[in-house]
């Protein structure tokens, strides 16, 4: 029985008191019952030392659950793996379930307050291109080609009269304008026969440069509309980096209604980082306003990381404004950026950047997709830091913590006990079998090979009870308290020892003492009876005149509680007396009847005291 509460209780039904053998079915039954006024859990452990178990229902090798008052019965069988003995451990834990409150942070099902439009407010890009409408048509004149002819004749005398005026000292600022009128005129009119290298040509020969790079700007605008190609790569082999970045630029503005995409193509020839990014700024918002959804798919032309977040977090805002899905396009945000802080670690101006978008993008994933996605995306980030930082910005956005029922099962042991189980697997022949399956049983020093004794005990008589296990508990106690060990046989006759028992008798005798030689000295071998009460404990011993003095010395210290019969008549020979004399040898061996009266089987102590007296 338990000593917690008596909550449980194993009764053992059935229990080898046989030598253990590989060759039988070494039974063990179990009965278990909980005494609870409730359903309990338990957890059954078995444990085997030299000994393989068998556990006959797989219900028992997890932890079962018992109804209040409820009965299960636990078969097992041993299985017997070395010589000597097998340890039997049996443990019972009460599995008692606890509940308890704690704090647990938790993902919230949704974001307690909307910030999406706060943010994307926040990101949004400030065009610092100016814009000023530009109309192409004002530079194609209807112009021939022999009027052109005429114009430049022209523009020749102005000229000479300009260097005579000029040397004579005369006034030239008017003759200067009717030049620049005439020459302006002129490449206007190649501009219009599509010759607009030549037109080009007639730009420079302004007389003021700012007026020059003024309508060779214009020009090139002008003539986009008609070959956009060629003009882009007039202005790519320009010299002047300044005028080709500013004409790219004016040539891109002015195709973002037109042709948004070769206005970000356009965008890209920029060379100087921060004038393209202001101009794709420009180009990308006025491409957002008319076409958000085709601003997206231009987007991935852009190489800058950061740039193309902030335009995509643009398309976003317009997008939310027309209450279009976001979730897809913030995805790709992320996944940007992300990319954009891992590229950028060493960059602090970048990283730090970087890192506000990442988190203001995974706060409106948050929001329009669902907290856990989001936490699983930071879940996702392999730099401890960054998700750390991130999880921590961002908790009232995605986490809560919440009181949470938790329960445990706190394992309280109610049971323990091993048991040791004699065994025997050398030499299993048809004599040992029978022998066990009969109820035979031998000391483990014996089947150990150890035969540093010299007190044997053989037990071969059938009684109603069994003798195993106070003989087994002396042996133990003796063993492991005086270090000092005797050996034990016996085998309970069924039939008063037929001829095929006294055949298994004289088998396992051999078998098992074959090594007696070994012992120091001379053995006695008590043939060991017991009889009824006699209403004191008596000891009646049967042996010749020189070992009954010995052994009468020794028995004597158990004192005058005890009657102490030597008797060379009645209680000598008989034919086992006689067969294990054909079975010991003598030279080793003494044999002595022994007949003890119940009374010793009934004092636990009295026995002890007895065998120990002999030792």
């Amino acid at each position: 029985m338990s000593n917690v509460d008596k909550i449980i209780s194993l009764n053992i039904t059935q229990f080898p008191q046989n030598l253990l053998i590989s060759d039988i079915d070494n039974e063990i039954k179990i009965q278990v019952v909980n005494h609870s006024s409730k359903k309990e859990t338990f957890k059954l452990e078995f444990e085997g030392e030299n000994l393989n178990i068998e556990l006959e229902s797989e219900e028992f090798r997890d932890h079962i659950e018992f109804e209040p008052g409820k009965t299960k019965t636990i078969d097992l069988k041993l299985i017997p793996t070395v010589n000597g003995y097998g340890k039997l451990t049996i443990n019972v834990n009460w599995l008692k379930i606890i509940q308890f409150k704690v704090k647990v942070q938790k993902v919230r099902d949704a974001v307690p307050n909307s910030k999406i439009q706060k943010i994307l407010d926040r990101h949004y890009l400030q065009i610092t291109q100016k814009i000023e409408p530009f109309d192409p048509d004002n530079y194609f004149i209807g112009m021939t080609q022999d009027v052109i002819k005429k114009a430049e004749k022209q523009l020749k005398t102005l000229r000479e009269e300009f260097e005579t005026a000029q040397s004579m000292g005369s006034p030239t600022s008017q003759l200067l304008e009717k030049i620049d009128s005439y020459i302006i005129q002129l490449a206007k009119g190649y501009l219009s026969i599509n010759t607009p290298l030549k037109a080009l040509e007639f730009a420079l020969m302004l007389s003021d440069n700012t007026e020059q790079v003024k309508l060779y700007t214009n020009l090139i605008r002008a003539y986009a509309s008609k070959d956009f190609n060629q003009v882009v790569q007039i202005t790519t082999n320009l010299q002047d980096l300044d005028i080709q970045q500013n004409i790219l630029k004016y040539l891109a503005i002015d195709q973002v209604l037109i042709n948004p995409e070769q206005a970000v193509r356009t965008a890209l020839l920029i060379q100087t980082p921060s004038f393209k990014e202001d101009l794709l700024i420009t180009v990308f918002s006025k491409v957002i306003e008319s076409n958000p959804s085709l601003a997206q798919s231009l987007v991935s032309q852009i190489d800058n990381k950061l740039l193309k977040t902030k335009v995509l977090f643009n398309i976003a805002r317009k997008l939310h404004a027309q209450n279009s899905t976001l979730v897809n396009i913030f995805k790709s945000i992320i996944h940007t950026i992300l990319q954009s802080y891992l590229d950028n670690l060493d960059n602090k101006k970048v990283k730090k950047e970087s890192y506000e978008l990442l988190k203001d993008s995974i706060c409106i994933f948050a929001e329009i997709e669902n907290p856990s996605s989001a936490n699983s995306i930071i879940e996702s980030i392999t730099v401890n830091d960054l998700k750390e930082k991130l999880a921590k910005d961002l908790f009232d956005v995605i986490y809560e913590i919440i009181d949470e029922i938790q329960t445990k099962i706190e394992a309280t042991p109610v049971f323990s006990q091993y048991f040791l189980l004699n065994s025997y697997v050398s030499k299993i022949t048809t004599d040992i079998k029978n022998f066990s399956l009969s109820g035979g049983n031998v000391s483990n020093n014996i089947l150990a090979n150890d035969f540093n004794f010299n007190i044997v005990l053989l037990s071969l008589f059938g009684f109603e009870f069994s003798v195993f296990p106070i003989i087994d508990r002396v042996y133990n106690d003796l063993k492991y308290s005086l270090k000092k060990s005797f050996a034990y046989y016996i085998f309970p006759s069924p039939e008063n020892y037929t001829e095929k028992e006294l055949r298994t008798l004289n088998s396992s005798l051999k078998q098992f003492f074959n090594n007696l030689n070994s012992a120091p000295g001379q053995t006695i071998v008590f043939n060991l009876d017991f009889i009824p009460y006699l209403g004191k404990p008596t000891i009646i011993i049967s042996s010749d005149q020189e070992s009954n003095d010995r052994i009468y010395k020794k028995i004597k210290k158990i004192g005058e509680t005890v009657n102490i019969i030597v008797d060379d008549s009645v209680f000598k020979g008989g034919k086992i007396s006689e067969e294990l004399i054909n079975i010991f040898p003598t030279n080793k061996a003494k044999i002595v009847n022994l007949i003890l009266s119940y009374e010793f089987i009934n004092d636990y102590d009295l026995f002890k005291n007895f065998i120990q007296s002999l030792l």
